[in-house]
């Protein structure tokens, strides 16, 4: 994977982690995310590797 996708990749991630969390918070569920920074940073790593196997999996088709 190149640098240029990384960053979309990236980019994409803390995205979709702040619009989810929004919506997370907005519906009342957010002592997961703001009792322990454990919590927020793992839904980080599954969002970021989502992307990181879609587009790995974009360039090779």
């Amino acid at each position: 994977m190149t640098t240029k996708k990384a960053l979309i990749s990236a980019l994409i991630t803390v995205i979709l982690t702040v619009v989810i969390r929004a919506i997370l918070h907005a519906n009342g569920i957010h002592n997961f995310f703001s009792d322990n920074y454990i919590g927020g940073y793992l839904f980080y790593l599954v969002i970021f590797s989502l992307c990181y196997l879609f587009f790995k999996r974009q360039s090779n088709k």
